[in-house]
This record gives C-alpha cells, structure tokens and sequence, in this order.
C-alpha cells in the first residue's frame, strides 16, 4: 500500500463531527453579513480552534466594496392601491428616501435560472423606457444592465417559488476598479414571490398597472476579516493547493455556507495533524464579501497573492454548500476538463458513488482563472434528480439543492452531518492525491479535446464566414505534443518530487494550465477580472456563433469580423507559446 493510499485512509478514519457540530451551532446564531460584528465574531470563533491546535494562521482585513440591503418596499396605485412583500438584490441601485414610479410591463421570456446574459437579445426593448419591467427568474446582472441601458426605471423579477431568494445583480466581480467603477446597476431592482408575480402577470393583460418602488441600500468600503492558514507540505514546500469557501452568509446561512466553515475546519484539524505526510502544501482560505461584494474576498486575495499564486499554486478548490440534507448524489458537480477522470475517480473511491462534472460558471469565488489555475469542485452534493422532481423543487444555488437556499429559512435543519463526513472524505481523498502526486495527477489533453471541439463547433456555426483551420491545426499539434509529453511522465512517477526530471514536467504542466486555462475561461488579460457574467468556452471566438444571424454589409457584421481576427491572433499564440514550451 503507498503512503498516499495510508495517509487517506488515516485522514477519513480520523474524521470527527465535534468540531463541525460546534461551528454549527455558534454559526446558527450570527448574521454573518460582510463588514457586520456577526461576521467578526464567527472568524474569531474560527480562530479560537486554530489556536487551540496550534495551527499557524494570519487574518487579513482587506477593505471591500460591498452593498448590503435594507429594505425594499412595493407599493401598487393603479388599478388600486395595494403593498406587496419585496426584497432588493445586492447591488441594486439605491432610491433611499426617495422612490420610483411607473407603469409596468411584462417581459415574457424564457424562464433561465442561471446568470446569463445575451448581448444580441432578441427583445425590442424600446418600450420598456420610463416603464417598471417585470420578468420571471432571479435578479441577474445581465438583463438588470440590458433594462438599464433601455431606459427603464426599476426591475421587479419573479422568483419561481414562494421563497424570495437573496442575491446579488451587479456585473462588476469583487471590488471595482477603473474599468469598472461605472458599471453598477443604475435602477432599483426588487425580487418578488412566485404567487405575487403570477397576480401582476394576469393584471397586466387587462389593465394598467402603476407601481411605486422604493429600495435602500449600504454601499461602500468595509473592512472584513479574512482567514488565511498555510499547512506547510514536506517535500515541496512551496507549491501549494488552495482550498476556500466564504464565511458570510444571507440570514445565518447553515446550508450557505456554515456548512462549509465547518468542513474546513475540520479538514484543517486533519491536515496539519498529519502534516508531516503531505508532500507539497495546503493553503486554506475562508472569505469574506462572497455574497455582498460579488465574490470581493476572493478577488482580493487573487489581487494581493496575484504573483504567489501564478508561481506556486497548481490547483484551487472551492467548499460550498456540502452536507446539506438528503444532497447523496455527486452528478451535478463542477470542474475543470483536465480533472475529470481524476476526480470521478477520487468520488467513487471516497464515497463509493458516481460523478459526473461540468464546465464551471462564473460563478463561486472562481477568481482565478485569470492567473490560469486549475480548478475542481464549486459546490458539494445535491440532491439526486429524481427527488428535486418528486419534491417540485426548482433550481437554486447552493444548499445541496434546498430551496431554503439564501433565504431566512436556511437554518440547522438543512444540515446533515452524514452527508457533511461524506462530501469531507471527497474533499479529503481528491486534495491528497493532488497534494502527494509525484506528477501533477492531471490531464491536460482533455483541456485540448474541450478546446478542439469548441473551435470545430464555432468554425460549423459560421457557415463559412471565417475559417478556424489555423487554430483547430495548431491545438491539433499541441495534443499531439502534449501525449508525447505525458508518455514520457510515465516513467517518473516512481521518482521524488524534487529530482530534476519531474520538477521539469511539472513545471511545463503548470505554465501548459496558465496559458490554456486563461484563453478558455477569460477575455481580459492577466491579473484582471472578467464581469460577472457567464462566460462561452473559448470567449475570443465565440462571436463566431452570431456571423450567420448578421447581414453581411452591416456595421456589426464586420465589426464582428475585426473582434474575430483579435481574438484569433490571441489564441493562435497561446498555442504556439505552449507547443513551444513543450518543445523545449
């Protein structure tokens, strides 16, 4: 049996429920709203463990921009007077004691739960303006910017249930900069209950609706605690995993993220007990300004630790939302191509279950891809399809699938300390093979195969318009190079870390993951921030999949063609960069 093999079977052996069932507990009990004495009293609780195993750690207390909601109010004039239940979104512009007022309008469309945004909607917006715009769905970045820019003067969204959900429309992710200090929304946004809506939706076919909405809104810098603990590695010291999960919450937040607190405490306990059989290092980084700064910790950190992490990190994980109640299936899971066998591999090995994983969203304090790190998980378990289905469930974000999900009812009662120990032996069994992995354990031909069936699907989508033979030829090449690469690290694997021949493979593999990573997650450069807005594989090329739907002799047609030859010239010498390195 190999020590990587002993080290998981002691680390799961010696998982305990103690300190898990105390976070939950004093979490139970505290708001944890970013920037609140709540949110400070529940990181010094965190600390108060850490010092009592001894544990090295440092607190951060970054200052982030954050919008905290107050209050939010409806009140309907026309055909009579009448109030509704109402919440604002994070980031919502903020009427304070003032107040908008207008006719509303339906905006029939297909109901998508995610953040998506359609830069060529096919809506004519232009009679929304001066109008209160009402639409199914949650309050999403991209359809509060698309109203905003139309000329409208608030957004009421419509939950698909009776809970309204909490959340965030801004499409500035983290703190804003230069290039996007004027990018927050500017008109009030407001979510409303599924039944509400359902009665503004067949008032509105009849007759004239008037409403009055008002919101209010903190917004401005706060300074926020932010843990962050190193778990040194023996071997190779250095180079390090990075696990995390937010320390904020909507309301008290059991399943969003108390939960997760207490999984990486409880990993921490474990590692640092047994690290003197870890080969490489452990960073484990608890956030703030996950849910009112639109992931602002996190971005932070990518900020302050940008150079550190583009030299030593060789993969990031993200604990979110894990033992939640009755969430037994890992079907729905989050990663990166590159870590798919492996991570399949690593669930059915810890919890004797099936996995299946997808693209990541932009989404989850996925802050790094534009540093270009490796990435798997997002959120934990959920519940199996079968049940949301039996349940009537919808989808939300978080919470194992409850839809009790950012709302004031997400209490102890979504935890599930049986399905928490299982989602920690995931945890557990996939970082120490990332950790104790001669070679890196992952694949970055699948990365290739993603982007070659990416590029032939945007060269068959334009019709002919553009040719995308030069980018398919090269990345065609590069996998070719690349099975040479990986031919070779199989016969290093029974080395050490540290002999010449794997630090050179390793270090090949981790500039191959900059370089790939980025043009297949991002459009801005190094060290910059893409909106929060969901971002298609491959993002220079995607305006591929518009040319057919444009007139040939349009302005936008053509300006479509110069953003094409951009962005193909940035992808062109990514891969010609990479097979160079490869090469050497």
């Amino acid at each position: 049996m190999n020590d990587t093999k002993d080290l998981e079977e002691t680390l799961i052996a010696e998982i305990e429920m103690n300190t898990a069932a105390c976070v939950l507990a004093k979490f139970s009990g505290l708001v944890r709203e970013s920037g609140s004495e709540d949110e400070k009293l529940a990181s010094l609780y965190l600390e108060s463990f850490l010092k009592k195993w001894e544990v090295p750690y440092k607190v951060h207390e970054p200052k982030l921009y954050l919008s905290v909601p107050r209050s939010a109010s409806i009140v309907m004039h026309e055909p009579e007077m009448k109030q509704f239940k109402a919440k604002s979104p994070s980031a919502s512009y903020s009427t304070g004691e003032t107040s908008r007022k207008g006719e509303l309008v339906y905006l029939q469309s297909d109901v998508n739960l995610n953040d998506k945004y359609d830069p060529m909607a096919k809506h004519d917006l232009g009679h929304i303006k001066g109008k209160i715009v009402l639409m199914d769905g949650y309050p999403v970045s991209g359809k509060v910017k698309e109203f905003g820019d139309a000329g409208a003067v608030g957004a009421v969204f419509i939950s698909p249930g009776e809970y309204i959900h909490e959340g965030t429309c801004s499409a500035i992710w983290g703190s804003p900069d230069l290039d996007s200090i004027d990018e927050e929304p500017q008109i009030p946004v407001l979510a409303i209950s599924y039944t509400d809506g359902e009665y503004f939706k067949e008032l509105t076919c009849n007759k004239k609706v008037v409403l009055e909405i008002q919101t209010e809104l903190d917004k401005g810098w706060f300074t926020c605690p932010l843990l962050d603990i190193f778990i040194e590695g023996s071997e190779e010291p250095d180079k390090y995993l990075l696990l995390h999960g937010h320390l904020d919450s909507w309301h008290v937040g059991i399943g969003d993220n108390a939960t997760g607190a207490a999984a990486l405490m409880e990993m921490t306990r474990l590692f640092y007990k047994n690290r003197n059989m870890m080969k490489r290092s452990i960073r484990i980084a608890i956030w703030p300004g996950h849910s009112t700064g639109r992931y602002a910790g996190s971005t932070w950190f990518a900020d302050e630790f940008g150079l550190d992490l583009d030299e030593n990190c060789f993969a990031q994980v993200n604990c979110d939302s894990p033992g939640c109640r009755w969430a037994t299936s890992y079907e729905s899971m989050n990663w990166m191509s590159e870590v798919d066998e492996f991570c399949v591999s690593a669930i059915r090995d810890a919890v004797d279950l099936p996995a299946k994983g997808s693209r990541p969203h932009r989404a989850g304090d996925y802050s790094f891809n534009n540093i270009g790190i490796t990435s798997f998980f997002m959120l934990s378990s959920t519940m199996p399809d079968e049940l949301v289905k039996e349940k009537g469930y919808y989808p939300v974000g978080g919470c194992g699938g409850n839809i009790q999900w950012h709302s004031e009812e997400d209490e102890l009662v979504i935890a599930d300390y049986k399905i928490l120990r299982n989602d920690i032996k995931v945890y557990i069994t996939s970082i120490i093979r990332a950790v104790n992995s001669t070679v890196y354990p992952f694949n970055y031909v699948k990365t290739l195969d993603e982007i070659l069936g990416t590029l032939e699907a945007y060269q068959a989508a334009s019709k002919g318009h553009i040719s995308l033979y030069k980018e398919i030829h090269e990345a065609e090449h590069l996998r070719s190079a690349l099975l040479d690469l990986y031919q070779d690290i199989e016969v290093l694997k029974d080395q050490t870390i540290r002999s010449e021949k794997v630090q050179i493979a390793n270090s090949k593999l981790l500039q191959l993951s900059r370089q790939l990573i980025k043009i297949n997650y991002s459009r801005q450069g190094e060290f910059r921030h893409d909106p929060a807005l969901d971002i298609p594989p491959i993002p220079d090329l995607s305006a591929a999949l518009e040319l057919k739907e444009l007139d040939q002799n349009s302005h936008r047609y053509n300006v479509t063609l110069t953003h094409l030859k951009r962005g193909s010239n940035r992808v062109l010498w990514t891969l010609r960069n990479a097979r160079k390195l490869l090469s050497n």
